[in-house]
């Protein structure tokens, strides 16, 4: 992405000597604050997060959005793109009509919503960067469901085709 971008920088591992506690404890530090004791807002509504279970004293939310279920059996591992890019989720919503002509780079964030069981969820997908924001429009917040990087090309294609079916939806 270009310099201009609204994007914020990874927040990486080896910063932290690769020591996984202090890494873990400033990537928790980011989230709370940018999420949790300041949280940002989308269409008017404030983001909330989903806090049960607790877990080492952090929310279900944080473990969503920086870990892994890998073998969908309940237990999540770290994922470290997730935790690098810690700092975008609350750009994404803030910035979710980007004009894509600030960046060369960049057809700007891609947005679209889905039915899932009674509720409607909206997703902002950043494709030239391959990251995921999803969202829950509640009557008075908005839930922050999950947000992750697509390492496979099968994921991306699989989130465009759901932008591509809503967008001919709304012509």
């Amino acid at each position: 992405m270009s310099n201009d971008c609204w994007l914020p920088s990874l927040e990486l591992y080896v910063d932290y000597n690769s020591d996984w506690n202090k890494y873990e404890d400033a990537v928790y530090t980011i989230f709370k604050g940018d999420i949790i004791d300041n949280p940002p807002s989308f269409e008017g509504k404030n983001i909330k997060i989903r806090w049960h279970p607790i877990e080492y004293n952090k929310p279900e939310a944080f473990f969503h959005v920086t870990c892994q279920d890998y073998i969908k059996n309940g237990e999540r591992v770290p994922d470290f793109r997730r935790c690098e890019r810690i700092r975008w989720i609350r750009a994404f919503i803030e910035n979710y009509k980007c004009d894509s002509t600030l960046c060369d780079d960049c057809e700007g964030i891609k947005v679209w919503r889905e039915k899932v069981k009674s509720n409607e969820r909206v997703h902002l997908l950043l494709e030239e960067e391959l990251y995921l924001v999803v969202l829950e429009p509640r009557r008075e917040y908005c839930l922050l469901i999950t947000a992750f990087y697509l390492e496979y090309d099968h994921a991306l294609k699989k989130k465009l085709e759901h932008y591509k079916k809503y967008i001919e939806q709304q012509l």
